[in-house]
């Protein structure tokens, strides 16, 4: 496997509406610590060249939280999406070379091991795409992984855009992905909101890769609780509850 160099985007950007709170949802407080550090120390044992967050809402609270480390900073001003707020980062990556991770500032419960179990499945198979993905029968809100009749993942429907048949599907995009970095920013650079939300969606980069004849790979995962997103105050009482019950079976 040849080595490359790796380079981590951590989306942060965002307000978090719906936790009805004046801070920015990855500076909120979960077991005494904003919620973004647990992102990171899930990231350092990958041992990233370059780490990047895009920042947006209160980006100077969230610059000035995490000073400290040894990251690097990409601003979104607007909220238009996933894929805009990605492509945020190419500027400060213009001299980069090699793999890009990315991943959510607000999934606190992430493994280090299934991070590192995508970068090798993205290497070993030199694939431009490596996402990561959940099995499980219980409805969730996540975009709906698609497959071809061979099995082969050909694009992601976000679930206010899937059909009634695409809604049937219980694999979810987990929101994590590699990819090589050039085909990245071009895979995003051709990206449009024609979506329900009118947002320029991450998810859209895999339909490019697919419809530019490339494969994109899969790591399957089935425990729901590492993909974890905050998007609620109810969301974070419930990560109090997990992190203290990890604490006691550690």
């Amino acid at each position: 496997m040849k080595f490359k160099s790796l380079a981590v985007i951590v989306l942060a950007a965002g307000k978090g509406t719906r936790m009805e709170s004046p801070l920015a949802k990855v500076l909120q407080p979960l077991g005494g610590r904003p919620l973004l550090h647990y992102v990171l120390d899930s990231l350092a044992p990958l041992q990233a060249n370059r780490s990047i967050i895009v920042v947006g809402f209160q980006s100077d609270r969230v610059r000035l939280e995490f000073s400290n480390h040894e990251l690097e900073f990409a601003e979104q001003r607007e909220q238009l999406g996933t894929g805009h707020a990605a492509r945020q980062a190419e500027s400060v990556l213009a001299d980069f070379e090699g793999d890009v991770l990315v991943v959510c500032g607000d999934m606190p419960f992430v493994k280090s091991t299934t991070l590192a179990t995508l970068l090798e499945r993205h290497r070993e198979t030199g694939a431009l795409c490596t996402l990561l993905t959940l099995k499980t029968p219980e409805k969730k809100d996540f975009g709906c992984i698609i497959r071809d009749e061979k099995g082969a993942v050909v694009r992601i429907v976000e679930q206010k855009d899937a059909s009634i048949e695409e809604k049937k599907v219980y694999e979810f995009n987990a929101g994590v992905y590699c990819f090589d970095k050039c085909f990245l920013f071009n895979a995003l650079a051709s990206l449009d909101n024609d979506n329900a939300q009118k947002e320029f969606y991450l998810t859209d980069t895999i339909r490019y890769i697919v419809e530019s004849g490339f494969g994109v790979e899969a790591v399957q995962i089935q425990d729901a609780a590492e993909l974890f997103g905050i998007n609620s105050m109810k969301d974070l009482e419930r990560a109090e509850q997990f992190l203290a019950e990890q604490t006691q079976s550690s």
